[in-house]
């Protein structure tokens, strides 16, 4: 096992003594969260390397060491580089490898390592990944994308994360301002309801009337997109009698039956244009509706949400793009940031996403041949 002073408290500890001139091992102990033999431990680390010097009790500024060499020595740019990052990401085919690119070269930019442990989406395979990790003592922050919807098991990946003693930030994940548990976390995640009121927005803005949206049901984004859905409709004046939503598991026992019932329910309803999370799922319904001879993006205007597949549709699909890249550098500076302060503010953090135009949106047709 490494005995190597994790970065974490390094920093935190010549932060303290730039800043006081001095450091007391019960308050530095309480503070990071370890045992007092662990300071002591880490104090004469710092001082065989001539950065403090030990004293009874605690540890002071070097004689003459002004506090602006501390202050370098704990890492520049106001954030710790030199640290080890774990970022555990619940996909690596989709979606996820631009978040973890991001990420990337955050960490490149600023002197970090960075570690990708892939996790399954549930709570009971990111505690075995998050027992994991925090036995390792040279990961000195966490980057995670916990499930936090699946009842007893996300309580007690939530009650584990409570306990771990590393800077934790969540990414595309967030907990609530008003959770039951003692400790926040840093987060930086997407404005998914922004992202469904852009594409109404969109239709809106090309004649449309009669929308719907389209949910995979087991995605933890679905919940924001229906409240952005919903309040967006409202705000823009769509007609609550035509303006629905429903789910569709592309990965489940009849998915075609489920698309058929879904372009059935939008003849019979009069529905021109529809929001389809994800691209999946808005390619095997653009493929459907072209069998039955529809034209899209007349008879049925498509937004697809998430931008992985859909520039490659035919035709391409006008789709709302999360900032992806964005979102893993943030969370790579979020972490370093914590590294170096570990008393800052906690942040919740949201990105906006784009809408990108493409050829599937367009006025519909009028009502009367469809």
């Amino acid at each position: 096992m490494s005995t190597a002073l994790p970065d974490s408290r390094r920093f935190a500890i010549l932060e303290r003594v730039a800043r006081d001139g001095e450091v007391r091992v019960t308050t530095l102990a309480e503070d990071l969260g370890v045992s007092p033999i662990t300071v002591r431990r880490d104090l004469a680390r710092l001082a065989q390397e001539q950065l403090i010097e030990q004293v009874h009790g605690g540890a002071r500024r070097t004689a003459g060491t002004p506090a602006s060499t501390l202050g370098d020595a704990a890492g520049p740019a106001g954030y710790a580089t030199q640290a080890t990052l774990a970022m555990v990401a619940p996909s690596l085919q989709y979606y996820w490898p631009t978040i973890v690119s991001g990420a990337r070269h955050a960490a490149s930019e600023h002197g970090a390592r960075l570690l990708v442990q892939a996790s399954s989406a549930s709570a009971e395979d990111n505690l075995a990944v998050l027992d994991q990790l925090t036995a390792d003592p040279s990961i000195d922050a966490l980057i995670l994308a916990p499930d936090l919807r699946s009842g007893a098991a996300s309580e007690r990946l939530l009650e584990r994360l409570q306990g771990v003693q590393l800077p934790v930030v969540l990414a595309e994940r967030s907990m609530h301002a008003f959770s039951v548990h003692g400790r926040s976390f840093d987060s930086v995640r997407t404005d998914h309801a922004s992202g469904a009121a852009m594409a109404l927005r969109h239709l809106r803005e090309l004649g449309h009337e009669r929308v719907t949206m389209l949910c995979d049901p087991f995605s933890p984004t679905r919940p924001l997109l229906e409240q952005g859905f919903e309040r967006a409709s409202t705000e823009l004046g769509f007609d609550a009698r035509h303006t629905h939503t429903g789910t569709i598991d592309t990965h489940g026992n009849s998915p075609f039956e489920a698309i058929d019932a879904f372009l059935d329910r939008c003849r019979e309803q009069g529905t021109t244009a529809a929001l389809i999370h994800s691209d999946e799922a808005a390619l095997l319904v653009l493929q459907h509706a072209q069998r039955r001879g529809w034209s899209v993006p007349h008879d049925l205007s498509i937004v697809s949400y998430d931008d992985e597949l859909s520039e490659l549709a035919h035709p391409p699909l006008t789709a709302v793009a999360p900032p992806k890249q964005a979102l893993g550098e943030r969370a790579v500076l979020l972490a370093l940031g914590r590294l170096r302060q570990p008393d800052c503010p906690i942040e919740r953090v949201e990105l906006l996403p784009s809408l990108r135009t493409r050829s599937s949106t367009a006025a519909p047709r009028p009502a009367i041949g469809r």
